[in-house]
Parts: C-alpha cells; structure tokens; sequence
C-alpha cells in the first residue's frame, strides 16, 4: 500500500477531519508538502496543466491522510463517497476535469479500485487560500 504523507496542520481554527455517524468529512485540502504550498497560482497562466494535475494528486493524499487519522486508519476507511476539486483557473480555462483526474488517480492508487470510486465535481474559482492551485475535499464512509 502506498505511503500517505503526514497530514497537513490546519492553516486556520478548523478540523482537518471529522467523523460522525459513520461518516467522515476533510476540510479542504491544498497540495501542501511538509507544511509547505506548492504550485501556487492560477491554472492556465502560472501553473501548467500537468502541474495542477500534480498538485491534485498532492491534495487528495493529504486529504486521505487527514481522513485515516479521523477514521483510526487508512484501513477504517470503508470507500470514498464524494471528491469535490476546486480548481483557481484563468476565466478562459476549461480542462477542469482533468486536472480533478489528478485527484481521483490518487484515490484509486492509495484506496484501491472498489473503496477509491466517487462522485466528483470539479469546480473553477477566482481564487483559493494562499494562492494554491487546487483545494481538494473528500467524503468518506467509515
């Protein structure tokens, strides 16, 4: 099983995770390594599409970390029900689903094939925290 990356800490007064009622919910999620932001700006203009693919990827592991630690394990998770990609892009801009694939390919490598298949909307925005590229959201069952 591939290794998760330490969750990040919270960046404001918030949960990374919480699970309740068989249920558990991230916060939002930016492609952070070791406390750090990577691939700061918009899609389409600073960041590439192949580095927000990247960055997708990165987000959705720290957001299923977050979730194994609210969970007790990787192993408490049952399946991921719901992904939601947000997406800081150029007004122009229009590959939003296939940097969320950036995301799902992450869920797939770390859950497995069965736990890692979701719902998925993938949303363009003006902006996200620190100017991060993606924010990565993540419902699971456990």
């Amino acid at each position: 099983m591939p290794d998760l990356p330490a969750p990040p800490r919270p960046q404001g007064r918030y949960q990374p995770a919480l699970r309740h009622a068989g249920t558990l919910v991230t916060a939002g999620m930016t492609p952070r390594v070791d406390g750090q932001l990577v691939h700061v700006g918009k899609v389409g203009r600073e960041v590439s599409l192949e580095d927000a693919v990247r960055a997708a990827d990165r987000a959705a592991r720290n957001a299923v970390a977050a979730a194994a630690v609210a969970a007790g394990s990787l192993a408490d998770i049952e399946r991921a029900l719901r992904l939601t990609v947000y997406v800081n892009a150029t007004e122009d801009f229009r590959r939003h689903s296939e940097v969320a694939d950036g995301a799902s390919a992450a869920l797939l490598d770390v859950l497995g094939e069965e736990r890692a298949a979701v719902v998925r909307s993938a949303v363009g925005v003006a902006s996200l925290p620190g100017g991060a590229c993606v924010e990565v959201e993540l419902t699971c069952a456990c």
